[in-house]
């Protein structure tokens, strides 16, 4: 026989000897055995160590089950023991998470990067997952969409329903959907991605936290002195080490003197830029309020930042073309309209006992001259008392009685122990407390925009002095505003109505939605981070929130992690970084 017939009769018995030791390991089960654990298997537990038994968790995992309800228990990210391109899709996105100011560890990114990688050792080819955790780490992988789509969408562990003063309501996304689709598309980044909120504001705030976390691994600034006080042009061993405080957060630019020990008027400038951008009277000089704002870590600017990049995925996705933003602790109200801001004003917010509350609702009519119907809390707390020491106090602050008919009667008749049955309200005028106009935006909280006749108020930094409305600094413009787009109402009539001392109704063409809300961190418009006290304690309180929930989704995290982790060191397979022996490539 010809030598080259010998080598190929030989080459395939050795083909047919491997073949037969394939064929003895039956496909359908492990090296060890034993049946692999199926998509259904997996999901017959009632809450895995990833979900655990909260009622937020519970809904992520009764989506799960869903989920592969809907696809007959398909696997999703894993084919044949294989990764598919989606699960790497889902292991990116949750690697960046801390870019959207969410810990990655809540998402277990560590180890399932580590548990990848190791399913594409192998040698020649990539040697997969193991069949005994295929299924378990399939569903949790859809878990952890689902989770991590929740938290971009609706916010962290729907912790915006968690705190009853919250009352700007989202809207739900469909997750379940989202992921179905997601996965038959192959765009499980890019649907994740689509989640995130579009708003200027959001992605300002993100920049910023992340710009923030740079200054902490820097190692962030040092305090200064807490008795620290300094005027313009006063000196002080200390003023180097100001300089070097504002340099680092942008508000000193160009070179620190180390020599020059005195607050010069460029750094007088630098200290009015750090006022501005804290809340603070920008007086150019250092004392213990400046100090304090200065002294605050930079791990706590990072917390402001990020608590607020979480409040902005508690609003829905569309806010409207336009839209009045009212931000409570920085006593700003914005109109926005198409992404854009043309009209800004100073206004006054509610005191600490009479905070504004924060919602939502839409602006339908505006009212010129307005009477203001004095509510019943003030009438019993405030203006009842002033009548009783003060007889002529409802004439000397333009003020009518009328009984529950709405005809005006006498105050003499009014009987004060019942005094229930009547209401006090203020005549239209320059000296009514609601000034020349008020915006409407009917709701159950009965606050809305209105004007003010003491302007002098808009010059303080701090401007909490409401019984809860929002008193606005120029209400003429924003009457133009509203009615802009109706040509009859020009700026001459506007203020004609606002001045004819009677009270006169227009409706808008379209409601215009207003949000009152709550941001201490936020971006302005031209691009400066600003930082502001928590007026209401709302930080304080949802950090707190926030801290137990975090505890929580950590530690099921880590026992996911733990579990996972000692299924792969249990793998019947040994080492599954160790190439192929030598004797079975042989063989």
């Amino acid at each position: 026989m010809p030598r080259r017939w010998a080598v190929l009769l030989l080459t395939g018995l050795s083909c047919m000897a491997c073949d037969r030791a394939v064929k003895r390991e039956p496909a359908a089960v492990g090296t060890s055995g034993h049946r692999g654990m199926t998509v259904a298997d997996a999901l017959s537990v009632n809450a895995p160590v990833f979900a655990g038994r909260d009622p937020e968790n519970l809904r992520v995992w009764n989506l799960t089950r869903q989920f592969y309800q809907n696809r007959e228990n398909a696997p999703a990210w894993i084919d044949n023991r294989k990764p598919r391109p989606q699960m790497d899709d889902l292991i990116r996105a949750l690697q960046a998470a801390d870019r959207e100011g969410l810990d990655p560890a809540l998402y277990s990114v560590d180890l399932l990067t580590a548990r990848r990688q190791e399913a594409g050792r192998g040698f020649l080819t990539a040697k997969g997952f193991d069949e005994s955790e295929a299924a378990r780490l399939d569903v949790w992988l859809t878990y952890l969409y689902l989770r991590f789509a929740s938290d971009l969408s609706n916010g962290l562990a729907d912790l915006s329903h968690a705190d009853s003063d919250w009352k700007i309501r989202d809207r739900k996304t469909d997750v379940l959907a989202l992921l179905a689709r997601a996965i038959d598309e192959n765009r499980v980044g890019d649907s994740l991605r689509d989640l995130v909120p579009a708003h200027p504001q959001y992605t300002a705030l993100r920049d910023a936290l992340a710009k923030y976390r740079d200054l902490a691994t820097r190692g962030g600034w040092q305090p200064l002195p807490a008795q620290l006080k300094l005027k313009p042009g006063q000196s002080n061993p200390a003023v180097p080490a100001l300089a070097r405080r504002l340099a680092i957060t942008g508000d000193v630019t160009g070179a620190v003197d180390e020599r020059e020990t005195r607050l010069t008027p460029d750094l007088q400038e630098a200290v009015k830029r750090f006022q501005r951008r804290h809340g603070l009277e920008p007086d150019g000089a250092v004392g213990p309020a400046v100090i304090a704002a200065m002294n605050v870590p930079v791990d706590e600017r990072v917390r402001e930042l990020s608590l607020s990049l979480e409040r902005w995925r508690w609003l829905p996705r569309e806010l409207g073309d336009r839209y009045i933003l009212v931000n409570i602790p920085e006593y700003r109200l914005e109109v926005w309209d198409h992404n854009r801001v043309p009209l800004s004003m100073r206004v006054v917010v509610g005191k600490k006992d009479t905070p504004t509350p924060i919602f939502a609702d839409d602006m339908t009519h505006v009212v010129f001259a307005p009477y203001w119907n004095v509510p019943e809390d003030i009438v019993k707390k405030e203006t009842l008392p002033s009548v009783l020491r003060d007889p002529a106090f409802l004439e000397r602050t333009n003020m009518e009685v009328v009984d529950r008919s709405g005809t005006v009667v006498d105050p003499a008749s009014v009987d004060l122990e019942n005094a229930a049955a009547y209401r006090f309200r203020q005549r239209p005028g320059g000296a009514n407390s609601l000034g020349l106009v008020k915006f409407m935006f009917p709701n159950s909280f009965n606050v809305y925009l209105h004007d003010t006749p003491a302007d002098s108020l808009f010059a303080r930094a701090t401007r909490s002095f409401s019984h809860g409305c929002v008193r606005v600094e120029e209400p003429a413009k924003l009457a133009q505003y509203v009615l802009g787009d109706q040509p009859d109402w020009t700026p001459e009539r506007i203020d004609e109505a606002m001045h004819a001392g009677q009270e006169r109704t227009v409706k808008l063409r379209s409601p215009i939605p207003v949000y009152l809300g709550y941001w201490t961190a936020r971006v302005s418009a031209d691009g400066i981070v600003q930082f502001r006290g928590d007026l209401y304690g709302i930080d304080a309180r949802q950090r707190t929130l926030l801290a137990g929930v975090l505890d929580r989704l950590k530690t099921r995290a880590a026992a996911a992690a733990t579990a996972f982790g000692t299924a792969a060191q249990s793998s019947p397979r040994g080492d599954r970084n160790r190439p192929a022996s030598t004797a079975s490539r042989q063989r």
